[in-house]
């Protein structure tokens, strides 16, 4: 069986190249938006530099105070986590958390975490954020959890993309030959 390097180069284009776009894309999409921004950082009034101390744990209505007296955000609910969620916006951090769903001045939603032990805001969380997290799994290739940036895929891909690219330089410079 004679297999030409030109098919092998081609066949291996042809199964990094959708990855290959993904990368591209969330790339362009990273480097197109401020991540102060996505972190939600423009919500806040002013960035604390204080190391939280552990105190009494806050109430809900104290959490709906936190968030009015440091965010330009208007409070409407508030749930505990007490569980840990595969591949939520609030992975990462020590339980348990509030979530207090708030409006900012255009009326969307926007999330705000606060460790209850701290009384401190670890979080903002808003769609920006979400679909800044949905380009981050694509472009490391863990849809799940988001946060592997060593898993297996992403190796096996990266591998397969030098050597494709290596593969098209040398069959550009090389004739082709008459078959």
């Amino acid at each position: 069986m004679n297999v030409s390097n030109r098919k092998v180069h081609k066949f291996i284009g042809l199964v990094v190249s959708v990855q290959l776009l993904l990368w591209t894309i969330s790339g362009i999409f990273f480097s197109f938006n401020k991540i102060d921004q996505i972190r939600g950082e423009n919500y806040l009034k002013s960035v604390e530099q204080v190391t939280p101390q552990k105190i009494s744990r806050i109430s809900f209505d104290e959490a709906k105070e936190l968030v009015i007296e440091k965010t330009y955000l208007k409070p409407i609910s508030v749930e505990e986590i007490t569980e840990e969620k595969r591949g939520s916006e609030f992975r990462g951090r020590n339980l348990p958390l509030y979530k207090l769903s708030s409006l900012d001045s255009s009326d969307k939603e926007v999330n705000v975490y606060i460790d209850p032990s701290l009384g401190k805001i670890v979080a903002i969380r808003t769609f920006e954020w979400r679909l800044w997290d949905l380009m981050w799994g694509l472009h490391i290739m863990d849809w799940r959890d988001r946060d592997d940036i060593n898993n297996l895929l992403l190796k096996i891909f990266s591998i397969l993309a030098l050597i494709s690219s290596i593969t098209g330089i040398i069959l550009f410079f090389r004739p082709k030959s008459k078959a």
